[in-house]
């Protein structure tokens, strides 16, 4: 009824102006069955009750709706339609779009007992015929995006129906290809669409890519411009999904500061966790560690947390009273240690973290120091793996840190926070000799206090060496 009104009756001349104008030859028409409804209230429910059939099934199905008080009224009304087949080539719904000014401007056919829009996608009737022999298989938004791909001889096209694409697309799909290749438009939206079919993908075990089109383009209007040639090739050359991703998260996150550094790492260890097989999950976790300049253990160690310890370490540390903030000279021995080990041994000879203030950071530089004389090296993973969890937490923060320091500037800063740390140490020990100094002379200890005087003056002594 439809495809004869658009292609044979005086009533469907608006529609094929229209689709005239869109750029869509009659081949592309008769090969995808496209339609047109009249503009009026009742033009399908009469071409029903001439054909005696069921108008409850249509309302069923979405192509008709009561009346407030009786009769029906057509569902699509003056617009162009796209039949939507399944792979028995049966006609399970309708997309529609409307030719006039209004809203909404595409309506389509609700789900229903034959129509499940998260698992059918449009153009794959006649796509599967030629997916094997292009070894790929191009996904689109939009129904005139599928069309104009198919006219342009790219018919290894399909497009998704007004929905995201679902897992059950993407398993349809596998059964003639694991070359997926997504052409969304190139606004926020369309960048948006291609990254949240990552995760799909990759649970899938597909190699996902995307075809970037410029600025403001979309698939139906770039080769419509007659950029054929150029959509080849960017075809050819399409970008693996995990790169693109990668890339947007450097963009998206200020990677130079730690806040942005830590949110890129867990968004983008997030998405890792989801790869199912080993070697790509190691090949991708490398990969975002030496964009992040980040040490590779460390994203692996939250790779081997399961969800569940996870979440008990956000809700332990969400119930964790606020700690005071650490000596930052202190602090600032412990980033060395883990971004510079080769200065550890020098740390360890001047015996300096036996003066820590904070025994949090003694326990982890000396986790640190202790490992490192055993293996010759440092590898955060086992450092991890030994500490207590509170300790664990603070040496994982600190390897997030920015770190890019010439070697004798680290040497140069190593030299100034040990001294920092033992002119710290040297003060408090006089204030306790003071202390003690002061009961003495109360006490009037003779032999005690001139011990005390002397000890006293070894402070002194070794300040003005400091």
């Amino acid at each position: 009824y439809f495809h004869d009104l658009l292609c044979r009756r005086r009533e469907g001349e608006e529609g094929r102006r229209y689709l005239s104008q869109r750029g869509l030859s009659e081949k592309i028409i008769k090969e995808h069955r496209l339609g047109y409804s009249l503009d009026r209230w009742d033009g399908l429910v009469q071409h029903l009750r001439e054909k005696k059939v069921s108008l409850d099934l249509a309302r069923e199905l979405g192509l008709i709706f009561p009346k407030k008080r009786e009769g029906w009224y057509d569902a699509f009304r003056g617009r162009v339609l796209f039949p939507i087949f399944d792979l028995h080539q049966r006609v399970v719904g309708f997309g529609g779009r409307l030719i006039r000014a209004g809203e909404p401007k595409y309506l389509n056919s609700p789900e229903s007992s034959i129509y499940h829009k998260g698992e059918i996608l449009y153009g794959l009737l006649m796509a599967k015929g030629y997916i094997p022999e292009k070894e790929c298989v191009i996904i689109a938004e939009g129904y005139f995006d599928l069309l104009t791909l198919h006219q342009f001889g790219l018919k290894h096209s399909v497009a998704t129906l007004g929905t995201a694409l679902t897992a059950h697309h993407v398993r349809i799909l596998k059964r003639y290809t694991k070359h997926l290749i997504t052409v969304f438009d190139s606004d926020e939206a369309g960048i948006q669409a291609s990254l949240r079919v990552l995760p799909l993908f990759l649970e899938e075990e597909i190699e996902g890519k995307t075809v970037l089109l410029p600025e403001d383009e979309d698939p139906d209007g770039f080769l419509r411009k007659g950029n054929v040639e150029d959509f080849e090739k960017r075809v050819t050359h399409a970008v693996p999904l995990t790169d693109f991703f990668f890339e947007r998260l450097m963009k998206t996150h200020d990677v130079k500061s730690i806040d942005g550094k830590v949110k890129a790492a867990e968004e983008g260890m997030a998405l890792i966790d989801k790869i199912p097989n080993m070697i790509r999950k190691n090949f991708y976790t490398k990969t975002l560690a030496e964009r992040l300049d980040l040490p590779e253990s460390l994203l692996m160690e939250s790779l081997r947390s399961s969800p569940k310890d996870r979440t008990k370490a956000e809700q332990d540390l969400k119930k964790r009273p606020p700690e005071r903030s650490f000596p930052k000279s202190e602090e600032m021995v412990v980033r060395l240690m883990i971004h510079y080990p080769d200065l550890i041994p020098a740390i360890i000879k001047e015996g300096i973290l036996k003066e820590f203030e904070s025994s949090v950071l003694q326990r982890m530089a000396e986790a640190l120091g202790g490992l490192y004389q055993k293996r010759g090296r440092l590898d955060l993973t086992e450092a991890l793996g030994c500490l207590e969890e509170d300790v664990r937490e603070r040496l994982s923060e600190f390897a997030f840190q920015e770190s890019d320091l010439k070697a004798g500037d680290r040497e140069k800063i190593l030299k100034d926070c040990m001294q920092k740390i033992r002119k710290k140490r040297l003060k408090e020990d006089e204030g306790e000799i003071l202390k003690k100094i002061r009961e003495a002379e109360k006490q009037r200890k003779g032999k005690g206090l001139d011990d005390l005087l002397m000890e006293r003056q070894e402070m002194t002594r070794r300040g003005k060496a400091l």
